[in-house]
């Protein structure tokens, strides 16, 4: 039982890593790619429409609309629905942003992507913690049950 216990605490400690892995990964792709800056204006807010198939429903999201020209074609493209960076990103505010020389609509704003990621830095921090606690809450009792087994034998547990 403790081996069992042991194995799902370090596989949900180590899912948030694996996460994490997978989000710098799909990052510095998209950043090789986009390697031309351009000055992006926040005109507007939109609406994101994604799905959830838990529910098999819709649902939107606000998101910054940034405004950008490149090659002499403007462009205006959704930003992130992070709730606290919509606050940042108000209309009127000016950010560099990163596009792809090869699809322009294919783009990241640097403060954004360093916001966000700070943002859910802070949260792996606090769900590992939980996680630990959680462990530690589960483990100790078991622990100082184990040491009166061997100091006083099974009939302390009686």
């Amino acid at each position: 039982m403790d081996h069992i216990m042991i194995f799902l605490i370090k596989v949900l400690v180590l899912m948030p890593f694996i996460v994490v892995i997978y989000v710098i990964v799909r990052e510095k792709k998209r950043k090789s790619r986009c390697t031309e800056s351009v000055l992006a204006e926040v005109v507007s807010y939109t609406s994101v429409r994604y799905y959830d198939s838990d529910d098999h429903s819709y649902y939107t999201k606000k998101a910054p609309l940034y405004e950008y020209s490149y090659n002499g074609e403007v462009f205006q493209l959704a930003g992130s629905t992070d709730s606290k960076w919509l606050k940042k990103a108000e209309i009127g505010s000016q950010f560099e942003i990163r596009v792809d020389p090869d699809n322009p609509k294919s783009f990241f704003c640097p403060e954004e992507t360093r916001f966000v990621r700070r943002r859910n830095i802070k949260i792996l921090c606090v769900v590992i913690g939980c996680l630990l606690i959680l462990f530690l809450a589960i483990q100790i009792p078991i622990w100082y049950a184990n040491q009166a087994l061997n100091e006083f034998g099974p009939s302390y547990l009686s």
